[in-house]
């Protein structure tokens, strides 16, 4: 029976080719958009049809407490000077329980990472450095 229960939003784990990464802080970008088409159809004056066109998906932004494992970075500046291709990965999103077992995965195929940001350092503050890593890709898909 499914649970009618919300699930929290604090406990998932993020795969790259089988690699699983932890410690993530956030995860943005689980989401799929079908362009409209506006179509006019002669002596039909109050509306216009509207029809599906072209769906897309927005890159994925992935952010992580700073710690001293270069992975995304590498992965990002590595594909930079070589991007025929060679260097994409497919991942997964993976939501997980409250007793750490799985509940839902979102698979993403052919990505690869467009954009790097390291952590802000400002000493005023004392929060942990955060990286972010955005990553484009062709599909997502519900596993």
């Amino acid at each position: 029976m499914p649970s009618t229960r919300p699930f929290g939003k604090f406990r998932f784990i993020v795969e790259v080719d089988g690699l699983s990464l932890a410690h993530f802080q956030s995860v943005g970008g689980l989401s799929h958009e079908i362009e409209v088409l506006a179509q006019q159809e002669g002596g039909v004056n109050d509306r216009l049809h509207k029809l599906p066109g072209q769906g897309s998906y927005p890159n994925l932004v992935l952010k992580v407490g700073y710690i001293d494992n270069r992975l995304l970075e590498v992965w990002h500046f590595d594909y930079g000077k070589s991007p025929s291709g060679a260097g994409r990965k497919s991942g997964s999103i993976v939501m997980l329980n409250d007793d750490g077992s799985e509940k839902a995965r979102w698979n993403f195929t052919r990505a690869w990472p467009v954009k790097w940001e390291g952590p802000e350092l400002d000493a005023s503050q004392s929060q942990i450095m955060v990286e972010s890593v955005e990553i484009a890709h062709e599909g997502i898909t519900r596993g």
